[in-house]
């Protein structure tokens, strides 16, 4: 069981890059509580909160698949040197303004503009190097072990920095961040790669330089929409996104509204949410390489729908903490399975390009679902508007389940 779950970790280049993540991301998700917590400070205003994490992801929307046409035409580990390199410093800068007492909301404003252009490259390449460090038969495994070290920093991270702040002022915080950066930069350049994944896929890369840039964006677009089933893989996505976003952002309001509760309860309801992450991941990694994804990405998308629906109307804290975290697992093992899904099935020349789609999609629909969410849940209270956003998610998923299913793909496979 557990030689299966962490199969992908026998490759000493993976092993070495997932534990330098893992160092990597605790360090972005303190920092990410720091800044927040530094925004509201100076400023007092949730409305500059918002305004701060829009900055950081209007580049990501704007620029992401050009970082993916990018890692089609580079080496994926220089790229990634590049951006991690570029937000390190980045992460130096707003340490020393902050130690020095000189810190002002635009200073602020503009790292994180710049932090978003360096995501908007370092997204689709982290997506797409995981081909370079393991074989395609360990791909989902990967993928799950990746998603896994995310979702356990996007909880862990901020309890830390919780703890820390309560010592400390946020520029050290931010300092720590930089460093942790320093190791992920050290793995990236110590692997040890083929020759095709250092100098990059020459056919592909000769292919692409023989056309614009718009054209190699455009074949990317055109080849993942003609796809039978990248197509329907990445509208699903999209959809549970915007599902899972919306009981997201709406959960303030349900710990204050519904649970009578404060910062504390917000705190146990998330992290509910959370454990179940870490579990949808774990699932996926230890699945093997010969499983169907589609029937997996297919349930998990309507049992959280189910799931979602049975929360907005529970009224007992013990009832909706095992329900969130089914929410929590049916959602990350959606887009981690369907990640993993459509990485086996595209070539490496197109890799870059196709998972840049996937991260803004992905990425881009969450705003897109919170917005939508905190309007109607104005109008039409939060109980309704998440019921209504967990059809919606639900429906994809029926959809999805009877586009893809095939004799092959039907085959029991239970969660």
């Amino acid at each position: 069981m557990w030689n299966n779950l962490t199969r992908s970790l026998r490759n000493p280049n993976y092993r070495r890059y997932f534990f330098g993540q893992l160092i990597s991301l605790h360090g972005t998700q303190i920092a990410m509580v720091a800044q927040s917590w530094l925004v509201y400070s100076l400023t007092k205003s949730s409305l500059m909160l918002g305004l701060v994490s829009f900055t950081m992801l209007f580049p990501i929307l704007l620029f992401g698949l050009f970082g993916g046409v990018l890692a089609d035409r580079i080496s994926r580990r220089r790229l990634m040197i590049g951006s991690q390199g570029v937000a390190m410093l980045l992460a130096f800068l707003l340490a020393s303004l902050a130690l020095s007492g000189q810190i002002e909301v635009w200073h602020i404003f503009l790292i994180v503009f710049f932090l978003g252009l360096a995501q908007a490259i370092d997204m689709p390449v982290r997506q797409s190097i995981l081909a370079d460090l393991v074989p395609r038969k360990e791909l989902s495994n990967a993928v799950g072990l990746n998603s896994g070290a995310f979702n356990v920093a996007r909880f862990a991270g901020p309890a830390v920095a919780g703890g820390l702040l309560l010592r400390w002022e946020e520029g050290v915080l931010f300092a720590l961040n930089g460093v942790s950066y320093l190791v992920i930069l050290f793995v990236l350049l110590t692997l040890r790669l083929p020759e095709k994944s250092s100098e990059g896929d020459r056919t592909g890369i000769k292919t692409i330089r023989g056309a614009g840039r718009m054209d190699a964006l455009k074949e990317g677009l055109v080849h993942a929409w003609s796809h039978s089933e990248i197509r329907p893989a990445l509208i699903h996505v999209g959809m549970v996104s915007m599902m899972g976003a919306a009981f997201v952002v709406l959960m303030p309001v349900f710990a204050d509204q519904r649970f009578e509760g404060g910062p504390e309860m917000l705190g146990i309801l998330l992290a509910s949410a959370g454990v179940g992450s870490v579990i949808g991941a774990l699932n996926l990694a230890r699945r093997k390489e010969s499983e169907s994804l589609t029937p997996i990405i297919s349930r998990a998308g309507v049992l959280g729908a189910v799931a979602l629906v049975i929360f907005a109307q529970s009224a007992s804290l013990l009832a909706a903490m095992p329900v969130l975290t089914i929410v929590g697992f049916s959602v990350t093992t959606v887009i981690a399975s369907s990640n993993a899904h459509i990485q086996v099935l595209i070539e490496d020349h197109l890799r870059g390009r196709i998972m840049s789609l996937f991260s803004v999609i992905f990425i881009g629909m969450a705003p897109i679902g919170s917005l939508c969410a905190g309007g109607l849940a104005e109008w039409m209270g939060i109980q309704l508007t998440v019921t209504l956003f967990a059809l919606f998610g639900g429906f994809g998923s029926i959809l999805y389940a009877f586009k893809l299913f095939s004799p092959r793909d039907t085959e029991e496979n239970s969660f």
